[in-house]
This record gives structure tokens, C-alpha cells and sequence, in this order.
């Protein structure tokens, strides 16, 4: 196998796209969730057990600010949260190897989001907005 077959394994951010609510989210710079565990401790004579009493989910997303999508966060959750309510969103994310067609894709539902980036921006540099959420249901597609 030649050098250049073998980096052909190898995945890159390059190759992800996300959707929430059925939508594509334009310009998607990262994509990040987590599983976290809760243990407990139990002592067991001089060692210690370790007991799984749970689990969560969380993840952040961060996008590139263009003409497309500068309001699309404030448009999904601004007015449900600034009413008291919890609007319904729902992830699913795709990563890929274009060299090896292999797909990995992930649906998360139940988010919540503990803030929202109204206005920002910095002078001599592409506007980013990060959306952190916590999530209640993970399906792995494929």
C-alpha cells in the first residue's frame, strides 16, 4: 500500500454536514457531542468499584456567520425562550471519508441550548457564533 492509499483512511473535518430541523446549517466550521457518564464510587476493601448511575449527552456546534444564516439561531430559539418556552429542536449530523465513502451520521433530539449569541462580532475576522446544548436522545443511523 502506498503513502498516499493509506492517508486515505484517515478522516478530516472537511467532510461534515449538519442539519437541525430538517434544515442544512449553512457554513459549519465544527461539530462536537458527547456521552458522559455519572459513576458512583464503592468502596471494596482496598480498592474502589465504580458504579454507572447514568448518562449524558452534550455537544457544541460552531458556524461561520454569512449573508445565509446570520440570524438562523436567533430565529430558531430567541422568541421560544424569551416567552418561557422550550422550542423543539433536533440535530442529525453527517461525517464522511470521501476517499472511502465510509458515513457516519447521528440524530440527537430533546436539545437544549444554555445561550444564545445575539450580536457578535470583532474587527479583521470572519463572525463565528458557538451553540452549546445539552441533548436527552441520541440515535446513531449509520
Amino acid at each position: 500500500m502506498s503513502a498516499n492509499n493509506r492517508s486515505n483512511q484517515y478522516w478530516n473535518g472537511s467532510n461534515g454536514d449538519l442539519w437541525v430541523n430538517d434544515t442544512d446549517w449553512d457554513k459549519v466550521k465544527s461539530f462536537e457531542l458527547k456521552m458522559l457518564m455519572e459513576w458512583e464510587d464503592v468502596p471494596n476493601g482496598l480498592s474502589t468499584d465504580r458504579v454507572l448511575m447514568g448518562y449524558s449527552y452534550e455537544g457544541s456546534f460552531t458556524y461561520r456567520k454569512s449573508d445565509k444564516n446570520y440570524n438562523k439561531a436567533i430565529d430558531l430559539l430567541f422568541e421560544e425562550y424569551a416567552a418561557g418556552r422550550v422550542p423543539d429542536v433536533s440535530i442529525v449530523s453527517k461525517a464522511y471519508n470521501r476517499a472511502t465513502g465510509k458515513t457516519q451520521r447521528i440524530k440527537i433530539t430533546g436539545l437544549t441550548f444554555d445561550e444564545v449569541t445575539l450580536q457578535s462580532w470583532e474587527e479583521r475576522a470572519v463572525g463565528e457564533i458557538e451553540m452549546p446544548f445539552k441533548a436527552s436522545d441520541v440515535e446513531i443511523l449509520q
